[in-house]
């Protein structure tokens, strides 16, 4: 029986750890990054011109995983969904209206799905499901100054405002922010705060929703690896694609 296939746009944290982990269950069919793997053995997988990713995509995949940054979001999704399915994790691209309705409108075209993980924190589809009742959703990310690209010395609210506005200061560190608003009230409405603390003891999350009848709060804490991406991310990435490709017989949504 034939596996499922896959392509990877972005090989830093994210990416290996997919491939290293799904690299047994799924066909991987290609790997687009700026720099070529450091595997010699992951050679002919490796594509980095915009002609040779559509090129693979047509050739037969059923979904690509964006772990990259939002500039290459925004430029390969209209190839991507042409041909498959694409879940992106650089989801502070839809802080831009257009790329959001572009996205809508290239769905529509070609039938596809564009999935938004939850990432590195808990709640997404809760969010979503409330959606219709929502009143109020907040979130506060606490990092340290080096993981959001500053140099404070002591704890200092980097941003506090609608979410539209973290995702352009911030657009590598607040995709957790950019799918909640996606989720729920969208980018003026959700209201994000970021925080940097040299004294935080990892990334740090917590988001607040108040809806008509209800109400919860959910905090998750994760330890960032060399770069920005927390320890859970990676894992909770390659649970979201086996959801995807792989899931039978009792699937928890």
């Amino acid at each position: 029986m034939s596996k499922p296939t896959i392509g990877l746009i972005g090989f830093g944290t994210i990416g290996q750890y997919i491939y290293e982990h799904l690299k047994d269950e799924l066909d991987f069919k290609f790997i687009y990054d700026v720099q070529a793997p450091k595997d010699e053995t992951l050679a002919p997988l490796y594509v980095n011109t915009k002609e040779a990713l559509e090129a693979k995509c047509a050739g037969g995949v059923q979904l690509v995983v964006e772990c990259a940054i939002a500039k290459a979001l925004v430029e390969l999704t209209p190839l991507v969904l042409k041909h498959s399915d694409l879940l992106a994790f650089s989801v502070t691209a839809f802080a831009d209206d257009s790329f959001h309705k572009q996205v809508e409108e290239l769905c529509a075209q070609y039938d596809r799905r564009f999935y938004v993980p939850h990432g590195a924190i808990l709640g997404l589809d809760g969010i979503g499901d409330a959606k219709d009742i929502l009143e109020s959703v907040t979130i506060t990310t606490t990092k340290r100054p080096k993981n959001l690209g500053r140099t404070d010395t002591s704890r200092v609210v980097a941003y506090e405002g609608p979410t539209r506005g973290a995702c352009k200061l911030f657009p590598r560190n607040v995709n957790v922010h950019a799918g909640i608003a996606t989720a729920g009230l969208g980018f003026d409405k959700t209201k994000s705060k970021i925080v940097s603390d040299p004294a935080s003891s990892g990334n740090h999350h917590e988001i607040e929703v108040l809806a008509s009848g209800c109400k919860f709060k959910i905090e998750v804490e994760s330890v960032p690896g060399a770069g920005v991406t927390g320890a859970y991310t990676p894992v909770s990435a390659c649970s979201a694609i086996r959801r995807i490709l792989l899931a039978k017989g009792i699937v928890t949504i």
